[in-house]
């Protein structure tokens, strides 16, 4: 799924390291879930945040826990607020 990031210009694409950060993203949440369940558990969670560069990973993990979800795990429709809390925070554009 695509992240929608609003523009004031309809006709104006998002920046080619942008896109290549979204895909970068994805697919260090993809190897964080372990078991290929579709699924991230917190400690799941918690690998992908260190691997972003979160000082913090395990508290990170659990607060988007508390916050988006209601059963304890990340889905692929909720782990799209990761990736875009993901692109505002970390450097992925190197």
């Amino acid at each position: 799924m695509p992240v929608f990031i609003p523009t004031t210009d309809p006709y104006k694409v998002l920046p080619p390291k942008i896109i290549m950060a979204e895909n970068q993203i994805r697919e260090i949440l993809r190897r964080a879930d372990r078991n290929g369940d579709g699924y991230l558990s917190k400690d799941e969670l918690k690998k992908a945040f260190k691997e972003f560069g979160s000082k913090l990973p395990g508290w990170r993990a659990g607060r988007f826990l508390k916050k988006v979800d209601n059963g304890g795990q990340l889905n692929m429709e909720e782990l799209d607020i990761v990736v875009d809390y993901a692109l505002s925070r970390y450097n992925f554009t190197k």
